[in-house]
């Protein structure tokens, strides 16, 4: 029914900042973006975008604005020089490489590099890292490196991010589903861990090149934000940015809106959705997630069916093993009627799992 799907499309952006050419994600309108925020920074893409019509800033303005960010060392994420958030050295960056005085004036006081700041950081043993990062309101979400190495020994990592603090889906095997859903992040704010993940590899000497993946598998459910992960979805891709292939980005979604999951298929096609399955049957789902109790097995087979027909290769269905639940033969063979030839990924349980995206 679904196999592993990407495709890439070229669409057009609506601000005057045009997109580079190639492949990348479909901009919201601006209406979807409030005006007003208590936080925002330079990486809240659409309100950078405003700021720049308004001052009647040119494409090359704020191609040079995330260069010096992101790309030349000096400031950002490049290989020359660790990084600094002081803003004072991107504004004289900016200045020499021709950015308008006054407008890069009233840009950096209003817009910080970052509103969060890397708070603690915890090693595994298997060479990644959790990255607990604090928020502007003083609330805190965590970032997941997770370091792979290949047969042939070579070494890439995946940023698992955050799209909420807390979560309303309350999941019965997902720690995050305890704590409720204290907030939304902005789409800063989730490009901001991907920002902090780059700094840390920096840090350590780790070229920037090994990294290779991102996955909304932290905290939160992604299509209960959607604005803010579409937007940040298209940070991540935008050449000028983060510049990542949407065929390296993910999407886990419990599957509580198949509504929600045809406006991604219409918005973002070629990123790739990963369903949190966790049962083959009705009454198994809505054991294990009870925001299930909305969705028919049917409505929600409907919905990514209509996500492979957008991006031709379909979807990714994950199966949280949990041992005397959802183990037995029966339950094997209600997920191959389900998911007939498409991937499955079957994922061992952890009592202190805080897995987002329904798992």
């Amino acid at each position: 029914m679904f196999i592993l799907a990407i495709i890439v499309s070229l669409l057009n952006s609506i601000a005057a900042f045009t997109l580079s050419a190639g492949q990348l994600i479909q901009p919201l309108p601006f209406t979807s973006v409030s005006p007003i925020q208590k936080s925002k920074s330079l990486f809240d893409l659409p309100l950078v975008e405003q700021f720049a019509e308004r001052h009647n800033l040119k494409q090359a303005h704020v191609k040079t604005l995330y260069s010096q960010l992101l790309r030349s060392g000096a400031n950002g994420c490049g290989t020359s020089a660790l990084p600094t958030t002081d803003s004072s050295v991107l504004l004289d960056q900016l200045l020499q490489n021709g950015f308008p005085k006054t407008a890069a004036a009233h840009l950096l006081s209003q817009f910080p590099i970052a509103t969060s700041t890397l708070q603690s950081v915890h090693p595994s043993t298997s060479g990644g890292a959790k990255l607990v990062i604090k928020l502007a309101n003083g609330l805190s979400i965590e970032t997941v490196l997770i370091k792979h190495i290949s047969s042939s020994s070579k070494t890439r990592y995946t940023v698992c991010v955050s799209s909420q603090v807390g979560c309303a889906r309350a999941c019965s095997f997902c720690a995050t589903g305890t704590m409720g859903l204290l907030g939304n992040l902005s789409s800063g704010e989730i490009l901001e861990q991907l920002y902090h993940a780059r700094l840390y590899l920096m840090e350590r000497g780790i070229p920037l090149s090994s990294l290779k993946n991102v996955v909304f598998m932290g905290m939160g459910e992604p299509l209960d934000n959607f604005n803010a992960v579409v937007e940040s979805l298209r940070g991540m891709s935008h050449q000028t940015l983060f510049g990542l292939a949407p065929s390296k980005i993910t999407v886990s979604t419990v599957g509580g809106s198949p509504g929600m999951i045809r406006r991604l298929a219409e918005c973002a096609p070629q990123v790739n959705l990963a369903l949190s399955l966790h049962g083959g049957t009705q009454e198994l789902r809505e054991k294990l997630i009870p925001s299930a109790k909305g969705t028919t097995m049917e409505e929600l087979g409907d919905a990514l069916n209509f996500f492979n027909l957008k991006n031709g290769r379909g979807v990714m269905l994950e199966y949280l093993l949990i041992q005397n639940v959802n183990d037995e033969p029966s339950h094997a063979k209600s997920l191959a009627d389900f998911a007939k030839d498409s991937y499955v990924n079957l994922i061992p349980y952890s009592e202190a799992s805080e897995a987002g995206g329904g798992g």
